[in-house]
């Protein structure tokens, strides 16, 4: 499989976005003229993302009384193109882009679970065979609530029998690439630690970018803006951790996963 699709959903509306504030809210035109408060699921800068009357996508909630917002931003048409903004969606992008058989490199395992637990960190997605065997405190793997995937024959000879992948949303544009983080992470810098202390026990630990910006061509460390986390994601690269970044092309509708990126770590 070459690419793989991923909706913002049936119910969507366009508008244009005039402020975002106390990142995760939004004013927002609607096509009809009204003016809306959205949900931005975004704790980031949002640097080169937006700017006001830009065009955007939003999802519709119903209005059952149980949702104080009835709006959630998706998506921002910037000069360069349709941006991703929702960070809950790339990992569900990418989920469903594995059990549709993207990815040779990270295909032939058995099982897919989200939202693992290793340590005191938890790590986005884990791949892992049938007979595949870990000390629980180190990881939790838990087949009862994970996907099942069609098994490839396993991975290559030598390749560990469980891969952790954590997933980043990297938009922030320069030149023809994206840049991450667009602000301070520690979260992330320890993220990159606990992926190195997996990768020394033993199985595969895996930092991927999801470039969710259209006509983006590499991915690389934001030193300027956390020089901390640069220099954890070249320590995890040296240490064995896989730096992998997917090509995206995003539009008013949804996402299309085409294929990756380089990560240019320096």
């Amino acid at each position: 499989m070459n690419e793989f699709f991923f909706s913002f959903g049936d119910k969507t509306i366009s508008g244009r976005i005039q402020n975002r504030y106390k990142r995760f809210l939004a004013d927002i035109t609607l096509d009809d003229g009204r003016l809306v408060v959205a949900h931005v699921p975004n704790s980031g800068s949002m640097t080169t993302c937006w700017r006001p009357g830009a065009k955007v996508t939003l999802s519709a909630h119903p209005d059952d009384g149980n949702r104080k917002l009835l709006y959630t931003l998706q998506a921002v048409e910037m000069p360069d193109g349709w941006v991703g903004v929702n960070t809950m969606n790339p990992n569900r992008a990418v989920a469903g882009a594995l059990a549709a058989g993207m990815f040779p490199e990270l295909q032939g395992y058995d099982f897919l679970q989200t939202e693992v637990k290793a340590g005191k960190s938890r790590f986005d997605l884990c791949l892992f065979n049938q007979s595949a065997s870990v000390d629980a405190s180190l990881l939790q793997l838990k087949p009862e609530r994970a996907e099942k995937l069609r098994c490839n024959g396993g991975p290559s000879p030598g390749t560990p029998s469980i891969a952790v992948i954590e997933i980043k949303n990297a938009t922030m544009r320069r030149d023809n690439g994206v840049i991450f983080p667009d602000a301070v992470t520690e979260r992330g810098s320890k993220h990159l630690h606990h992926l190195i202390e997996l990768r020394k026990a033993g199985l595969r630990a895996i930092m991927l970018f999801f470039a969710g910006r259209s006509h983006t061509s590499w991915v690389s460390p934001a030193d300027e803006i956390d020089r901390a986390y640069g220099g954890a994601l070249r320590a995890a690269i040296s240490a064995g951790v896989e730096a992998m970044a997917i090509k995206v092309e995003v539009s008013a509708i949804g996402m299309k996963i085409v294929g990756t990126l380089p990560v240019i770590a320096g």
